[in-house]
């Protein structure tokens, strides 16, 4: 018999469509080539810093191993490289999604006048106007087509988990007396970052292709235990909520599917958190996200948002970029000799907001509209509901550590989301409009 069911246009990724959509790309080793160097750039750095990479070089390369900036400078230039590659390959034709970036770099252009120029600040500038518009740049001509953006979550997937088993096997002295995973010569929230990512892109991995499902989602599991040792907060609030935003990415008939491994993975992230095995000094550093009172940290950053928003309402122009030390108080925070300057709100929107003006706001909301518009063209592309979770995932860390050019992948996934195009919508030869009913056979 025949039955009648309206049409509507697709509002998010079905769990069966995104299977059938996913099984249809395939990621070659050139796709996870290309995607590497712009994504790879915080693990270059982890990996500089640790020295690691250095040590085992040095017998083969000897004092040229010892380059302070090796794998970063290596990575720069391997970005430069693909990016003008894939440019002339595409006839110098601007690439999708340009033009949110053309805006906010406009946007961005005005707190120049007012910006200082000290070494720090002139530092930010120099990054803000020629690494991150040429990793913008690149990341849009790359990552436009599905493979790519999938290719992303296998990179950062493998990055997430060396660096998991680098912290275990080489941990800093400093965190290791704390009895947290920390890689050696970096920070909490770097190494749980980049194992962070590692988790969202499994969990994506996990619900996009079935044939590796279970494998995936169980390395994801496994992964958020280090993760939770690494004491930092942020990432593990990031990760909630690129989980949540997974689930929200999800059609009403599929999110059952979605749900049970996003259920299961934040059963694994609380029993990990409350777990008496916990060590004592990482535990308490969660207490605040139940509740518990502040230590010097979190207290820390909702000092700096304070002053920060007090900034933005007597300085609606900005301060100039990299000039936010010039309304902190001499003294009033714990900073390394000789970089009293290099304080920022470690808070990104805020950031923009006290150093920008308003004008850069204005920016950043236009790339914001920008971005929910290419999600919902792209509601039935599975690899964009991939690369918006792990923008989620990169925004929310934004909210809590680092600068606008620390937090890179910020930019780089954004581009990702910009460039992808949506598919042509072909029409039945039997529909008369849109809103015509479309006729499903049913087999009795």
């Amino acid at each position: 018999m025949h039955a009648c069911a309206p049409s509507r246009p697709a509002t998010a990724v079905r769990s069966d469509d995104a299977a059938a959509a996913t099984a249809g790309v395939r990621v070659r080793p050139r796709d996870l080539a290309l995607v590497l160097p712009f994504v790879g750039m915080p693990v270059a750095i982890l990996l500089d810093g640790s020295a690691v990479v250095a040590d085992g070089l040095a017998p083969l390369l000897g004092s040229a191993a010892a380059g302070e900036h090796l794998l970063l400078n290596l990575d720069i230039c391997v970005v430069v490289l693909v990016s003008m590659g894939v440019w002339v390959a595409r006839g110098f034709r601007a690439p999708h999604g340009l033009w949110p970036f053309v805006l906010l770099l406009l946007s961005f252009s005005p707190a120049l006048l007012l910006t200082s120029f000290g070494p720090y600040s002139a530092s930010k500038v120099m990054q803000m106007m020629t690494m991150m518009p040429l990793l913008i740049f690149g990341s849009l001509l790359v990552f436009d087509r599905p493979a790519r953006r999938m290719a992303v979550l296998w990179v950062l997937a493998f990055f997430g988990s060396l660096v998991a088993v680098l912290a275990i096997a080489f941990p800093d002295p400093l965190f290791e007396t704390r009895d947290a995973v920390v890689l050696r010569g970096s920070a909490t929230i770097t190494t749980a970052r980049a194992i962070g990512y590692a988790v969202v892109a499994l969990l994506c991995l996990g619900v996009l292709v079935r044939r590796i499902r279970m494998a995936a989602l169980v390395t994801a599991a496994v992964l958020a235990v280090p993760l939770v040792l690494t004491g930092s907060r942020g990432p593990v609030v990031a990760l909630a909520a690129a989980a949540i935003a997974l689930a929200a990415l999800r059609s009403r008939g599929s999110r059952l599917r979605t749900a049970l491994p996003v259920a299961g993975l934040g059963a694994v992230l609380a029993i990990a958190l409350t777990s008496s095995f916990l060590p004592e000094a990482v535990a308490s550093r969660f207490e605040v996200l139940f509740g518990g009172p502040l230590d010097q940290s979190s207290e820390a950053r909702v000092l700096l948002s304070h002053l920060a928003l007090d900034a933005v309402w007597a300085h609606p122009l900005g301060l100039g970029w990299g000039d936010f030390a010039s309304v902190v108080p001499a003294g009033l925070l714990a900073v390394v000799p000789g970089r009293e300057h290099v304080v920022y709100p470690h808070n990104l929107p805020l950031e923009v907001a006290v150093e920008g003006g308003l004008a850069a706001v204005a920016g950043l909301l236009l790339l914001t509209f920008a971005l929910i518009r290419a999600v919902r063209a792209n509601a039935a592309d599975p690899s964009v509901a991939a690369a918006t979770c792990l923008l989620v995932f990169a925004f929310v860390n934004s909210l809590f550590s680092s600068d606008i050019n620390g937090n890179h992948l910020v930019w780089v996934l954004c581009a990702a989301v910009l460039a992808a195009r949506p598919e042509p919508t072909t029409r039945p030869r039997h529909a008369v409009s849109s809103q015509a009913p479309t006729l499903v056979t049913a087999s009795r």
